[in-house]
């Protein structure tokens, strides 16, 4: 078999191993299964697993990154079909709203978090470079959305810190913000 066929292959496993995670995830909650667990219910053995996947903390980080691109991904898009149109107040408000939505993918995120402040550095590795691969991704949306404003970055900055303030609020539970009114704020001052 070819190398690209290989990888495809690898890539559509690795894929279905993160999907029935997330949903024993959901079912049994992040402490409740296990990498059998998972194994089984793929229908592969524990040592196929362990060649994706030689830990329960990277499975669980490739989870909780998958949630959260398809949240970037449906923005991006929404950017895309809108261009400069696009109100960025409305559209910041819709992206808070859809990470505050998804309690399990912050317990996911913030168990994760936790695990690399505390000693796993391959973790904090990946966290790094994820948020540099968030950064880069707002960076290119707000020039889009913003191409005259000369705090783009400093909104793009507020942004991410505010996500990870509204996920931990949110669970647990002393969130009484108004994402709207933390959006429209955020891009007024943005703008000048």
């Amino acid at each position: 078999m070819d190398t690209r066929k290989r990888r495809q292959r690898q890539s559509g496993k690795k894929s279905r191993i993160v999907a029935l995670a997330s949903r024993l995830a959901v079912e049994k909650g992040l402490d409740g299964f296990s990498l059998t667990d998972v194994a089984r219910a793929v229908g592969i053995s524990k040592g196929t697993l362990y060649y994706y996947y030689p830990t329960k903390s990277e499975l669980v980080f490739d989870i909780a990154a998958r949630h959260v691109n398809e949240i970037t991904r449906i923005i991006l898009e929404m950017i895309a079909e809108g261009g400069s149109e696009t109100d960025p107040a409305a559209l910041l408000a819709l992206f808070f709203r859809k990470h505050k939505a998804n309690r399990t993918r912050m317990r996911l995120h913030l168990n994760l978090v936790h695990q690399a402040m505390n000693g796993d550095e391959a973790l904090r590795q990946r966290y790094q470079d994820i948020y540099a691969q968030w950064r880069q991704q707002a960076r290119e949306a707000l020039a889009t959305l913003l191409p005259d404003s000369p705090h783009r970055e400093t909104l793009l900055n507020l942004i991410i810190t505010t996500i990870d303030g509204l996920n931990i609020q949110s669970m647990l539970d002393v969130n009484a913000v108004s994402t709207d009114e933390i959006a429209a704020f955020l891009v007024g001052a943005a703008k000048g």
